[in-house]
């Protein structure tokens, strides 16, 4: 959009430099763009008693590269967004108390087998059925298979439920959701790359995803005893952010998502957090980065790609199938909490978000999916990400007909 350009250029370009500082500028700019948007339309979906993460994903579209242009990609907003999805993740682990989760460990595990099963298997045989060759048909069952749960968290965090033990299942299938996500992803990859199945990175994957998972486990009868106060750091929040970059970080570099190892740091401090009073620090810190990672989301999308007829129709029906794959492999696996409840797990590992967006780009940078089909991922990446919150919402409401008092987001 060209005025949106002149704007850009005649705001970070410092009048007597070169435009050394500019880059600076820029970028303080597009965060204050970004943030500012996501903060409006988040207040505008709540007034409308909606989730307030639809706002921040279209906040996105509206300042992004789609639209007005204020926003453009790159790594530094690429880093604020991951940042804001590891203090989300955090910030629920830290509600989130570990033993809660090892309650609900057998459903979480069955909900997580099968809500990676059905929608990859539903995925692969719709792209053979309508004339994909194998390996893009793998590519888009792969896309179908892991779930967004920063969205799902918001929702559920906004709404005050995340006691619930249907919150529980989904935050510990999200989990073993993301390393099956995982195991998929590199055997498909491998097979797109070198026509094979790499078995020993499968395996060390496997190992220390068991590793970080049984290290949080370790370490919460030791946090418990520990005198964070008397530790060399400047105060206990100090010792808390450290800890939830630390563990973001280790998960990162043995194959995982990030935000994996912040919701176990979250569910690790979780033993002490009323005795430091963690949360409401945590909570502002969360507040100004996470609609970043939301609106994030938003400003990658690219909306004339989706605008194709062939793209909509085909679009639609994949996303049914990934809704449809969540939505009773959730069920199943969590059958023993109640039919509401299930259903509430089933919608809750619905979004698809980033990782979506993730595994078709993987497939299109490896020659293995074309625009059109990377397209039909996008549309699926959309639709679930707009659609899941608002149903979301209702399932709760009626799982829970008198929930706990909706929390204002800062």
């Amino acid at each position: 959009m060209p005025g949106a350009e002149f704007f850009l250029t005649l705001a970070v370009t410092p009048a007597g430099e070169g435009g050394e500082g500019g880059g600076a500028a820029r970028y303080l700019l597009e965060v204050f763009a970004l943030f500012a948007a996501a903060q409006l339309l988040g207040w505008a979906f709540r007034k409308l008693k909606q989730p307030a993460v639809i706002g921040e994903v279209l906040a996105g579209v509206l300042v992004g590269p789609a639209l007005l242009g204020l926003v453009e990609e790159g790594e530094v907003l690429e880093f604020l967004a991951e940042l804001g999805a590891v203090f989300l993740l955090f910030m629920v682990g830290l509600e989130t108390r570990l033993r809660d989760i090892l309650e609900v460990g057998k459903e979480a595990f069955l909900v997580a087998v099968l809500g990676v099963a059905l929608p990859f298997v539903g995925g692969y045989a719709y792209g053979v059925e309508i004339g994909f060759a194998q390996l893009p048909a793998l590519f888009l069952g792969t896309a179908l298979v892991a779930t967004s749960v920063g969205i799902t968290a918001r929702v559920l965090q906004e709404m005050g439920v995340l006691s619930k033990p249907y919150s529980r299942i989904i935050l510990g299938a999200a989990v073993i959701d993301d390393v099956l996500g995982l195991i998929v992803l590199a055997i498909v990859s491998g097979i797109a790359e070198a026509g094979a199945i790499e078995v020993g990175t499968i395996t060390q994957l496997i190992l220390l995803s068991f590793l970080l998972v049984g290290g949080a486990i370790l370490l919460v009868p030791l946090v418990r005893r520990l005198p964070i106060e008397r530790l060399p750091v400047s105060s206990p929040l100090g010792f808390a952010l450290a800890f939830a970059l630390g563990f973001a970080a280790l998960a990162g570099a043995i194959g995982l998502a990030p935000i994996v190892g912040a919701f176990m740091a979250g569910m690790v401090l979780a033993e002490v957090r009323e005795k430091y009073q963690l949360e409401r620090p945590v909570h502002a810190v969360e507040s100004l980065l996470s609609p970043l990672f939301f609106a994030n989301v938003g400003a990658r999308l690219e909306l004339a790609a989706l605008a194709q007829p062939a793209t909509l129709i085909t679009g639609t029906i994949v996303s049914l199938i990934a809704v449809a794959g969540k939505l009773v492999g959730g069920f199943l696996g969590a059958l023993t909490q109640g039919a509401r409840s299930a259903t509430v797990v089933g919608m809750g590992m619905v979004p698809r978000g980033e990782v979506g967006l993730i595994v078709a780009s993987i497939g299109l940078s490896a020659g293995a999916v074309n625009e059109e089909e990377f397209a039909i991922v996008l549309f699926m990446v959309v639709a679930t990400t707009l659609v899941a919150p608002v149903l979301l919402r209702l399932l709760i409401a009626w799982a829970d007909p008198k929930p706990p008092e909706e929390t204002e987001a800062a």
